[in-house]
């Protein structure tokens, strides 16, 4: 990627902005413009750097920020993750998903941006009931499971509706892990496994443990977003940020126990109600062939990096869960 001038990330003090910001910052980018709320990110996880601006405020009310900026590149990851939140906060995850999606385009269009790069998600679109990899051609479904899922697509509905004035991309991001996601009731499983591991207590398992889901390592995601930022093809187009390999949840806590040195025991516990989909896969050859997209870090790999960072971060992390629960 060419060195950058202005960009933009919503969402930039979450788990993969920050990272992202990180890798924008190694591409010399001069200026780095994190809108973030501080809902469920955290300052801490920026990197200190003079080319990194921060903002602290809400995407449905980004023009109140003031943001006087010329053409910026923006990377819209700003979001109410994810699905058990949103079936508990639904008007929530509409106004975070639907309004601030809209307002962000709506801002966008009035900058001029190079491009806006939208986190959509992998459980989205296709539905449930797919035991195929998901390609990003099928046909949007009516029988989605969660607002979170409802929302998402609206935004991707939106991006298409200003794709004339915003050249949009749609990355479809599956089950995203790594360093900066700190654990809590509404992430996702394996942060929650790392912490659990590590105090000995048991990793629950919400099913049977047969259940599959793609697995991406923050760092891939991230090269996923950069490629998509600057492709030729991409504008206009839909793209799944995955592996295209499946693990199994049952296999996952025990990859995480290894990891975590840990003597924990796996339970298990009934299936959310909302969790119809067995099997998640991407098929990521579009992203291959458009994008030249290939990720290249395996599970156990990602996950003992991610159990070293909860190593290094454990106080802090701590006292997130003291404060937030």
């Amino acid at each position: 990627m060419d060195a950058l001038k202005t960009v933009v990330v919503t969402g930039g003090a979450g788990a993969i902005g920050s990272r992202l910001v990180r890798r924008l910052l190694e591409h010399h980018a001069e200026s780095v413009v994190v809108i973030d709320d501080l809902s469920s990110g955290y300052e801490w996880l920026l990197p200190v750097d003079a080319r990194v601006r921060f903002a602290n405020g809400d995407v449905c009310a980004i023009f109140d920020l003031r943001l006087e900026l010329v053409s910026p590149l923006v990377f819209h990851l700003a979001a109410f993750f994810a699905n058990q939140n949103s079936v508990d906060r639904p008007l929530s995850d509409l106004r975070t998903n639907g309004l601030g999606t809209l307002t962000t385009l709506m801002w966008a269009a009035r900058h001029g941006v190079q491009r806006f790069v939208y986190a959509s998600a992998g459980c989205s679109i296709a539905g449930h009931g797919i035991d195929a990899p998901i390609r990003e051609d099928m046909p949007v479904s009516l029988a989605l499971d969660t607002p979170y899922q409802i929302t998402k697509t609206l935004g991707e509905f939106y991006c298409n509706y200003f794709n004339a004035q915003v050249p949009a991309v749609r990355c479809r991001f599956f089950n995203s892990y790594g360093p900066g996601e700190v654990p809590g009731p509404y992430r996702n499983v394996i942060p929650n496994f790392i912490w659990r591991a590590l105090h000995g207590e048991p990793l629950v398992i919400t099913g049977t443990g047969e259940e599959t889901r793609d697995f991406i390592y923050v760092d891939d995601l991230v090269t996923g977003l950069l490629v998509a930022a600057e492709a030729t093809g991409a504008p206009g187009e839909a793209f799944n940020l995955g592996t295209g390999i499946q693990t199994r949840v049952i296999d996952l806590a025990e990859i995480v126990i290894k990891a975590c040195r840990s003597t924990s025991r796996i339970e298990f516990a009934p299936r959310r109600p909302w969790d119809r989909s067995i099997h998640r896969e991407a098929d990521i050859s579009k992203a291959k062939s458009v994008l030249g997209f290939q990720p290249t870090v395996g599970i156990r790999e990602g996950v003992e990096r991610t159990v070293d960072w909860f190593r290094a971060n454990l106080d802090r992390i701590a006292a997130v869960m003291v404060t937030r629960g």
